[in-house]
């Protein structure tokens, strides 16, 4: 547990008077809604629509999620440094939130109104094309909307709070998603998947444009930092990678993204073809009510994994929730059966608190490190910090989902066969399914215990800081 009794004597008027109102943070909260519609959907709809609907090869289909999400990596570090050294009466965020919401909810919709008359190969560049656009329109919301609750306070704690009403909305957007694939099959959407997912990708692309916009409008900045002196896109990311607590912490979050984003795509295949036997509307309904299930358990654990963060340390909450990660991820091996399919609830309950720690406390340590920075560097870069976070992981992230299209054939999986699948196949998507995360989320609890940002010197940073201002 982290000390907090000498921290206590640390605080002034400076950091005891930045708690925000409610509205701020529900604004800002909003936004995450729409950050999870985005970044989430298209994962959950792709391989099920151009895969399994469709007949693409899950290859071409990997390498459609993966070279787009390299190149929402590559282009992080640049929207961070332009939204840092931006300098505008709206502000140096808000504007390219706007943008960003309003693009994305667009090509979302345009992603799955592929010409059914292409071929294999058609499909694949059309997919291919959409899904890069989307994602640069991706970028350019989510980089300036994360940076922007990263500087809304400046208090420790009351980060971990500011946090914690992403997480709420986030999960609310966690409702919502897992049901697109099942609203693919309404009738009144169309006769099939493939017609559905149409009027699908317009209603949650409108969502998103909505959700999006709200901390533009809404949420305030803090117009004195932009009066700071321009800084280059390498002097910058230079400075950033320097800082070793950083690098860690962005390690921490990639090994368990990692984990996840690697075998979430066999979750469907194994429900449809294990859980259900061919059944794809019963294992769509499954997925939508485990999804709910999920965003709920994580909406009624952010109070206590905020308690938690902000009386126990950020540190212990969160080495507690990658543990409970490891275990119901190992629990998915007995619990996803078909004499009992809604077993698999329980692992997704379990996940939920574990995951929660993570998401909040995480992004509450970054505004931390950003707080370290400036005492180096005399600078607020939210911006470049929150992008190369972003940029660490899903650099990785972009190989790991063009090597989920590999996963399914290394595990024997014919589309030809249907319902039909062979038994050594289901035993190897079951066993990546339930180990993989396990063992990628404890590298990152071995990475967490070497993490050296503790309450006690995030407040000393706070106090020179505070200091500073004074002068």
């Amino acid at each position: 547990m982290e000390d907090s009794s000498q921290c206590n004597t640390m605080k002034n008027d400076s950091t005891a008077n930045t708690k925000l109102r409610v509205g701020q943070k529900i604004a800002w909260g909003t936004g995450a809604m729409a950050d999870t519609l985005m970044a989430n959907i298209i994962g959950g709809l792709a391989l099920p629509i151009y895969n399994i609907a469709l007949g693409v090869n899950p290859v071409l289909i990997g390498y459609a999620l993966g070279i787009p999400r390299l190149w929402d990596a590559i282009t992080d570090p640049f929207m961070g440094n332009i939204s840092d050294n931006t300098h505008c009466k709206l502000g140096r965020r808000r504007p390219y939130i706007a943008l960003g919401a309003i693009l994305s909810g667009i090509l979302f919709a345009i992603l799955w109104m592929p010409p059914t008359k292409f071929s294999q190969t058609g499909l694949f560049i059309f997919f291919l094309i959409v899904s890069i656009l989307y994602f640069t329109a991706y970028t350019i919301y989510t980089i300036p909307q994360n940076a922007l609750g990263f500087e809304l306070s400046a208090d420790y704690n009351e980060r971990t709070r500011v946090m914690a009403y992403r997480s709420f909305f986030a999960g609310v957007g966690g409702l919502l998603f897992p049901w697109a694939y099942k609203l693919c099959f309404l009738k009144q959407f169309g006769s099939n998947e493939v017609e559905g997912v149409r009027i699908v990708g317009i209603i949650f692309g409108i969502l998103i444009i909505i959700t999006g916009m709200v901390p533009a409008i809404f949420c305030r900045e803090n117009i004195q930092v932009q009066t700071q002196v321009k800084i280059s896109l390498m002097e910058a990311f230079k400075y950033t990678v320097k800082n070793g607590t950083f690098l860690i912490l962005a390690l921490v979050i990639f090994f368990i993204l990692l984990g996840l984003f690697l075998v979430a795509p066999l979750g469907s295949y194994i429900n449809i073809f294990y859980v259900y036997g061919g059944d794809k509307s019963s294992a769509a309904t499954i997925g939508g009510v485990g999804g709910t299930m999920y965003a709920g358990m994580s909406i009624l654990m952010i109070p206590l994994v905020t308690y938690l963060g902000t009386h126990w340390g950020k540190k212990s909450t969160l080495l507690a929730g990658q543990s409970i990660v490891i275990i119901s991820s190992l629990s998915s091996w007995f619990l996803y059966t078909p004499k009992h399919p809604y077993l698999q609830l329980i692992t997704l309950a379990m996940v939920a608190p574990g995951l929660c720690c993570i998401f909040i406390l995480t992004s509450s340590m970054l505004a931390d490190v950003c707080d370290i920075d400036e005492v180096n560097t005399g600078r607020r870069r939210e911006g470049m910090y929150g992008a190369v976070f972003s940029w660490v992981f899903k650099g990785g992230i972009a190989a790991v989902m063009a090597l989920s299209g590999y996963l399914v054939g290394w595990s024997g999986f014919d589309v030809k066969l249907e319902a039909m699948q062979r038994p050594q196949t289901i035993l190897n998507m079951r066993f990546m399914f339930a180990v993989v995360p396990a063992a990628c989320v404890g590298i990152s609890f071995l990475l967490t215990i070497s993490l050296p940002l503790t309450k006690k010197q995030a407040m000393k940073v706070r106090a020179i800081l505070d200091e500073r201002k004074k002068i």
